[in-house]
């Protein structure tokens, strides 16, 4: 069910938001946010709002990065998923957003311990799904 849930938001904001293809491929080689999963995600839940990604979304993860990563807060996944939101909110009012993050980090977390193999994991159950196609061929459509 957290798959479909999860599908369905990233479908439906991946067409609405312009140079998206190129960040996904950047996230999903791990080398978006200086190889930080966790940025990742919080980048892709905040992004999920639709607002502008520069003005709005960069320097909020910036924030976020300053103020929970490199304070050493929060340093991996896990970290992330058992976060209390209501410290979370100084950085980002969006309580959806944060449950977003939340929930993937959480369902990542399942799939290995190491941040980085979690992202290549889903990448790869996720292209097997699709056969042959590549995760990101719908985009282009």
């Amino acid at each position: 069910m957290l798959r479909h849930i999860l599908k369905e938001i990233v479908d439906n904001y991946m067409q609405k938001v312009s140079g998206l293809k190129e960040h996904c491929e950047r996230c999903l080689r791990t080398e978006r946010w200086g190889g930080s999963v966790v940025l990742m995600v919080v980048d892709v839940a905040f992004t999920s709002t639709g607002l502008n990604y520069f003005t709005a979304i960069v320097p909020r993860v910036e924030e976020f990065n300053k103020k929970f990563v490199e304070s050493g807060r929060i340093r991996n996944l896990r970290e992330l998923a058992e976060a209390n939101i209501s410290g979370l909110i100084s950085v980002w009012r969006n309580r959806r957003s944060w449950s977003i993050a939340k929930e993937i980090a959480s369902y990542l977390t399942a799939l290995s311990k190491d941040d980085k193999t979690a992202l290549r994991t889903w990448r790869e159950v996720q292209a097997s799904k699709i056969g042959e196609k590549t995760l990101l061929e719908g985009l282009e459509e």
